[in-house]
């Protein structure tokens, strides 16, 4: 190596040596400021945003090797200087109190406690710690490497709009480290921040910590972030409306008034408005009508007389989170409001009564002259002329898992997927066989919960019960929870892959001997009478056989499908957990990668 090759090797040396310590430093600075005393509640969104932003520093310094390998290809200059002002802002209590005004003092409360790093004092850094457990200890790593140990300070000024302006200057010191990586880096840092933070509001049950998330949501260093950001409304009502951790729901008292931005509010439509296109109701409990001289899709909630005062609470309740549903993430009609009992269908079944929820179905006048729409279950199509390519199949398949993962992330359970609940809507040129029918939307919320809440149990229709787990059958049936959902899931995505009925399918899962004849092959719409029990003793047949090599009844996915579209039907179907209040969504998140993975 020539004197100027080792000349310039020392100083790039250097300048990682010192971008290191620089580092952690930072590091330090940011434990500092986060475990200082006497701040009180008002605090906890600051401290919120600090822990992401260390963690994004971290983040940073893993993806460029700066603890292990450097690339020397980095601007260390750029990196030094960055990482210098950092720095300052963070350990210099006296510049923090000239441009910012927060003061930062001696802390002799305790004079005897060793000065060290603690656990994260807020909520949300303590599930940043469960979720990502190396996190507080590559921080405690850093500091010890460092020879420091962290300075017990305490708030004497503390000024909420002031500490804002500190968070944003380190955003911006952040967002310029970040800019110095490739695309793929930057690109790894921006999903797993949003995948973290999905995480994190699917166990978060504070309306001002989701605040706080969503703030953070906006911000264009997070990967997918309007989707999550609905997600992380969806749970704020859900809290608002009194439907919290614990088991008594129905009448447990408002968390707070609605945070800043969503408003609350039941919207009980007027029956002078409403018009029927037909006096027959489907057998679904669904039927297209106008509202306003709109057309509109209303599905009927059936209740049984003595339980009206409970079940309408939540036919109120599910209405109002149905007008919440309108990020294109959840693949869903938009609820408008609900009719009340005196003006809804009427069954012959005199012990029940009914209401409506109401949907808008948000077609341009042009689709909509000179015909009347027509709703088109998913169900109904796989006989259609049209054949669906197998990028269609994936996005239909797409779409409804990207549905069930913001509402698992939201807290609700939908409690009823099947593929007569996915609809395509007919209007005007807009048609299935044209392939431009509007959806697909999930529909069928009627029995959609929280994860936590008690609800009436579902009707056991056989068409119906094939789509359930067998957990979740019969009168030892388990609590529901989101495995079920899942695992329904799982039967229409197999639907999709082979496009035939999951009665065809199941009836080719035979009880015979031979485990060759089990491959799925999709047929023609079975006529005749169905075997029901028959149909029940292959959907086990289904759940058998933990090794993938053994699951010859599932061998033709593949072929149909794609081995990616295979896997995430598998994940579905075997997804277990004996947990009901599991709030782990990895294995949705995972689906959803999948599908994404599996275009042809």
């Amino acid at each position: 190596m020539s004197a100027g090759g080792f000349e310039y090797a020392a100083g790039a040396g250097g300048l990682i040596s010192l971008s290191l310590t620089l580092f952690r430093g930072c590091i330090q600075g940011f434990e500092i400021i986060q475990l200082a005393a006497h701040a009180g509640s008002e605090a906890d969104n600051f401290r919120c945003k600090l822990e992401v932003e260390q963690y994004r520093l971290i983040q940073w310094a893993e993806r460029i090797g700066l603890e292990e390998q450097p690339s020397e290809r980095m601007n260390w200059t750029l990196i030094g200087d960055i990482l210098k002002q950092m720095e300052a802002l963070l350990l210099d209590t006296q510049a923090l109190k000239k441009k910012y005004r927060l003061d930062l003092v001696p802390d002799d409360s305790d004079a005897s406690a060793p000065e060290s790093t603690a656990p994260p004092k807020t909520s949300f850094g303590k599930l940043l710690s469960k979720l990502r457990p190396d996190f507080p200890l590559a921080s405690s790593r850093i500091i010890d490497e460092s020879n420091g140990s962290i300075r017990k300070l305490k708030w004497a000024v503390f000024d909420r709009a002031k500490a804002a302006n500190l968070v944003n200057d380190i955003v911006h010191f952040n967002n310029s480290l970040h800019g110095l990586l490739d695309n793929v880096n930057q690109d790894f840092i921006k999903s797993a921040l949003g995948s973290l933070l999905r995480d994190i509001i699917s166990r978060s049950n504070a309306t001002s910590e989701l605040e706080v998330i969503k703030q953070l949501l906006s911000s264009s260093y997070v990967a997918a972030p309007a989707a999550v950001a609905s997600a992380a409304s969806l749970k704020q009502i859900r809290l608002v409306l009194g439907l919290g951790p614990n088991h008594n729901l129905i009448d447990q008292p408002a968390q707070r008034a609605p945070p800043e931005g969503i408003k609350i509010r039941l919207i009980q439509l007027k029956p002078n408005l409403f018009q029927r296109e037909s006096p027959q109701l489907s057998p679904t409990g669904r039927e297209l009508a106008r509202y306003k001289s709109k057309p509109v899709v209303v599905e009927w909630k059936f209740i049984e007389r003595g339980h009206e005062k409970d079940l309408k609470t939540r036919v109120d309740q599910l209405a109002i989170l149905l007008s919440h549903t309108y990020d294109t993430s959840f693949h869903s009609l938009q609820c408008i409001g609900f009719l009340p009992k005196d003006v809804s269908y009427q069954p012959n079944d005199e012990d029940s009564i009914c209401y409506g929820l109401v949907f808008e179905l948000n077609i341009s006048a042009s689709k909509l002259a000179p015909l009347t729409p027509v709703i088109r279950p998913l169900s109904t199509l796989f006989a259609a002329a049209r054949k669906p390519s197998l990028n269609e199949r994936r996005d239909i398949a797409l779409a409804l898992a990207e549905t069930i993962l913001q509402l698992h992330t939201s807290g609700w359970l939908h409690k009823a997927i099947r593929s007569d609940n996915v609809l395509y809507i007919d209007s005007g040129d807009s048609k299935w066989e044209s392939g431009s029918a509007t959806g697909p939307f999930l529909a069928g919320y009627e029995y959609a919960r929280p994860t936590t809440a008690y609800t009436e149990a579902m009707p056991a229709v056989q068409e119906q019960e094939m789509y359930r787990h067998p957990k979740g059958q019969g009168l030892t049936r388990a609590n529901f929870r989101r495995s079920f959902d899942l695992f329904a899931l799982g039967c229409v995505l197999l639907e999709i892959g082979l496009w035939t009925g999951l009665s065809d399918v199941l009836q080719q899962v035979s009880l015979r001997e031979d485990h060759l004849s089990r491959r799925l092959q999709p047929l023609a719409v079975s006529s005749g009478k169905v075997d029901w029990p028959r149909l029940e003793q292959a959907k086990t047949q289904l759940l058998q056989n933990e090794d993938l090599e053994e699951r010859r009844h599932l061998a033709g996915i593949a072929f149909h499908a794609g081995k990616t579209f295979q896997e995430a039907i598998l994940l579905c179907l075997y997804a277990d957990d004996d947990d009901p209040l599991d709030e782990d969504i990895s294995v949705q998140k995972k689906v959803v990668d999948l599908l994404r993975q599996s275009k042809f």
